[in-house]
């Protein structure tokens, strides 16, 4: 796969999709021009945050976050909210929080953020 990130000054964050410790999916975001660059860490389609997808779009990707998080209808939405500290139904800020844990997978999500980081979990 062609690096796109390595020097691209608009890629701010990194997600992580996690199998239990094994790292399934890169996904490489760019907020300021509604872009993601992935790259699959295994050949378990179940696995991969796209699944069969190799170059998902912008609304694909906010589908994905959507689909970590509780369901916007669910009837203690509101309160499950107050409880994270956040305001309004936003799947990003909800997985900020939870790491996009849910209760019947072993899949979870690991944020980076490129202004903090210094280390070597930001793959590149």
């Amino acid at each position: 796969m062609e690096n796109r990130t390595e020097h691209n000054p608009d890629i701010t964050m990194q997600i992580q999709f996690m199998h239990d410790e094994q790292l399934c999916t890169i996904i490489n975001i760019d907020f300021k021009h509604k872009q993601i660059y992935i790259e699959n860490q295994t050949d378990r389609v179940l696995w991969k945050a796209f699944g069969v997808v190799e170059k998902p779009d912008w609304e694909q990707f906010e589908y994905f976050l959507e689909s970590r998080c509780f369901p916007r209808t669910r009837a203690n939405a509101k309160e499950m909210l107050k409880e994270l500290g956040i305001d309004s139904y936003d799947p990003l800020q909800i997985i900020e929080k939870t790491k996009g844990r849910m209760a019947e997978d072993h899949h979870w999500l690991k944020i980076l953020y490129k202004k903090d980081f210094g280390g070597a979990e930001w793959k590149k």
